[in-house]
């Protein structure tokens, strides 16, 4: 493949016609999230272009409802428990996300709850997947404070998501803590 040609597959494409523009935020259960939620809708969100809020459960919260570790997880075991975490996963979208949108908002939101299966695929792949398949203008995130050494293990979605992203990403970071907080 041509150097010209790489460079133009990496090119966001123009949206195909009598398709909505995407405006994807990611989201969990958590006030980084409310953060970036509220920027995007408050900042970047136009009418006439779709909201997608994206939550992924990732294998390690399968592993952790049946008490094992992730090698031994076999995800066919309880639908009833994947079930529950799927209820658990769009009651917390619908409250702490949707119901804070104006009864005006169009178009309506589309919520999206992608299950992570396997170790390969980290939240931040599964991210800049979805928003190659939806065409999404940016991915809207937040920035969680997480310690150095679980970051070392787990690794930092945002950073994967703004290194590996074909669509722009804004990163919404935490609020400054006042003059003297420690």
């Amino acid at each position: 493949m041509s150097a010209a040609a790489a460079a133009a597959r990496q090119q966001p494409q123009p949206q195909p016609a009598g398709t909505a523009e995407a405006l994807l935020v990611a989201v969990d259960d958590s006030e980084a999230s409310d953060r970036a939620f509220d920027f995007a809708v408050r900042y970047l969100h136009r009418p006439g272009v779709e909201l997608h809020l994206v939550h992924v459960v990732p294998r390690l919260h399968f592993a952790a409802a049946y008490g094992v570790p992730p090698v031994d997880f076999v995800p066919v075991a309880d639908s009833n428990e994947y079930e529950k975490v799927i209820q658990r996963a769009e009651q917390f979208i619908i409250e702490r996300f949707v119901n804070k949108l104006p009864s005006d908002f169009t178009p309506s939101p589309v919520v999206h709850i992608i299950k992570s299966e396997v170790d390969t695929e980290s939240v931040g792949h599964i991210l800049v997947k979805k928003a190659d398949q939806l065409n999404a203008v940016a991915l809207v995130m937040s920035s969680h404070s997480k310690s150095r050494l679980t970051e070392f293990f787990l690794g930092s979605c945002t950073s994967y998501c703004t290194h590996h992203a074909h669509r722009p990403v804004v990163v919404v970071p935490p609020p400054r803590q006042a003059q003297g907080a420690a």
